[in-house]
């Protein structure tokens, strides 16, 4: 469950528009590793502790927040390289209408899209995608995106 909380926070999933329950925040503690080529050039490993929350927020979108969680990045092929940072944002989904979701994120999020790579967003940034998935207007926002691949190598 973690590694499907975890990876949502990255963003590799499709938009997500439907209701979801209210329900207290669960925690988000485990570790997993992602393959080599899949976000840098070499595996990386994530133990994450913290709580996440989905909410139903008005209109039919979701919030993801992430009180409190940090995510330790371990380099597998070098693990003196390693990283630990604060991941307190949260994003949330907004189904448009035209149907095409806008994902909003806020606060320090770890995200990956192919076009900025692996990077911890600090600040606003925005992504639309279509009702299939597809990008539709590239991640955009004020902030920092800092390039977690680099931090690690």
């Amino acid at each position: 469950a973690i590694a499907i909380s975890f990876i949502l926070a990255l963003s590799v999933a499709a938009p997500i528009a439907v209701a979801v329950a209210q329900e207290p925040p669960t925690e988000a503690d485990g570790t997993f590793t992602v393959k080599k080529g899949r976000l840098c050039e070499f595996p990386v490993r994530f133990e994450v502790s913290g709580t996440t929350k989905m909410i139903e927020s008005p209109g039919g979108g979701v919030i993801f927040i992430f009180p409190g969680l940090t995510a330790t990045l371990t380099n597998v092929d070098n693990p003196e390289n390693q990283e630990t940072l604060s991941v307190t944002g949260s994003f949330h989904d907004t189904v448009l209408e035209n149907g095409n979701v806008e994902r909003v994120f806020t606060g320090r999020n770890l995200l990956f899209f192919p076009e900025v790579g692996f990077v911890l967003a600090v600040g606003e940034f925005s992504i639309v995608f279509d009702q299939k998935g597809k990008v539709v207007q590239p991640l955009s926002g004020e902030g920092q995106l800092i390039d977690v691949c680099a931090l690690l190598t």
